[in-house]
């Protein structure tokens, strides 16, 4: 295997045989939570026109995003997975516009095989990557133009997980910093992380405590047919 971090999203293509998009807060957690809470598929779009297009051919369909962390106006749901309930989204499609999230998501959908990691998934992501023998790149979609302390962390579970030396220095980056602080997860996060700090500034506490669950769900959110499903 050939693994690769990428801090920031870059574009990815057809010689990378797996992406790995992770979005700590909120976006891959979101995600993960709406396909375990039995969503059919979650959609991301590029913007809130395309996501109202979606919506135009379904009444059925879910609207979820946010634009400065806020929920979009017209939407039934912002960006927080504690705001997900079975009966909102099972058996349904989610349409998906984020800051971040499903930017990274859509510079990624040309390699082979797209998934979507959270800690909240962390186990059965790393027993996916341990199967891949050609090459991973895990996706951190950042904030604003940053990178972002939560998704590096994310990134180096896998690493350390996985074991692997890596292709660039940010697989070291990533699995140092997950090792320094993975006794206190997220008490990190929330201290340290300029994004967890503005989430929780808003009232979103709830959202860093929860995308901080190690383990919750046993689940791979995998792309097909333009959207993740329930791999």
């Amino acid at each position: 295997m050939l693994l690769k971090v990428n801090l920031l999203p870059r574009t990815i293509d057809e010689s990378t045989d797996l992406a790995v998009v992770v979005d700590v807060l909120r976006a891959s957690s979101t995600i993960t939570t709406a396909l375990q809470l039995g969503a059919k598929k979650v959609i991301p779009v590029s913007n809130v026109e395309r996501a109202m297009k979606e919506r135009s051919r379904s009444p059925e369909v879910v609207l979820m995003g946010e634009r400065e962390t806020m929920k979009i106006p017209g939407f039934d749901l912002g960006n927080s997975p504690v705001e997900l309930s079975e009966a909102f989204v099972k058996g349904k499609e989610v349409v998906m516009t984020t800051t971040n999230g499903t930017v990274a998501a859509l510079r990624s959908r040309r390699a082979k095989r797209v998934i979507v990691a959270s800690f909240l998934n962390l186990e059965s992501i790393a027993r996916l990557i341990e199967r891949e023998k050609g090459r991973v790149e895990i996706q951190c979609s950042g904030s604003d133009g940053e990178p972002s302390l939560e998704d590096t962390l994310l990134a180096g579970a896998l690493v350390a997980r996985l074991g692997i030396v890596g292709m660039n220095d940010s697989c070291w980056i990533a699995a140092s910093l997950y090792g320094s602080v993975s006794s206190n997860l997220r008490d990190f996060i929330a201290e340290n992380g300029v994004h967890a700090k503005k989430l929780l500034s808003l009232g979103f506490g709830e959202d860093v405590s929860f995308c901080a669950k190690i383990n919750l769900y046993d689940l791979v959110p995998l792309w097909r047919n333009n959207g993740f499903v329930r791999g």
